[in-house]
């Protein structure tokens, strides 16, 4: 599949996800791997609270009203849907305490990352007019990207 131009307002948004990519990587391999599951619990909430909440919050915070598009709805939908779901993986640490538990989360966030990426931005950008994108690019130009390779404990090595 040919690389999707991303408008300039949602690369930081892009960025983060390209960052929750990786995040489900390392995961992966940390299964494959058999890693100390204790590590791997750490590793993700390590991810959620320097990463991946904010993130959701800001993607609902700033998405949400372009639900008033009916080209956009249902995606959005579907985006607050898939973040509640993949929230309480992270609100319950207490069951990120299987191999199969940390598959099936690699696999919801992968999944949902590109949902967003092929689907719903692409949407986006073909919906909103420029005034709508430019305040959206207010709004996340000062974003940052968590590498979730600084981690300093590397369970997937």
């Amino acid at each position: 599949m040919p690389p999707i131009k991303r408008s300039i307002e949602l690369q930081p948004l892009s960025r983060q996800h390209h960052n929750g990519l990786f995040f489900c990587l390392l995961l992966e391999k940390g299964v494959k791997k058999q890693a100390d599951k204790i590590l791997m619990r750490d590793f993700c909430q390590y991810f959620w609270e320097k990463d991946l909440e904010h993130h959701f919050e800001l993607e609902e915070k700033d998405l949400t009203p372009f639900s008033s598009y009916d080209e956009l709805k249902e995606g959005i939908d579907r985006m607050k849907e898939e973040h509640g779901f993949i929230r309480k993986f992270f609100t319950n640490p207490d069951i990120l305490n299987e191999y199969s538990i940390f598959n099936q989360l690699q696999l919801l966030l992968d999944k949902h990352i590109r949902f967003e990426e092929r689907e719903l931005f692409p949407m986006i950008q073909s919906v909103i007019n420029e005034e709508e994108m430019q305040t959206l690019g207010r709004a996340f130009e000062n974003e940052t990207n968590n590498n979730c390779s600084e981690y300093p404990i590397k369970f997937w090595e």
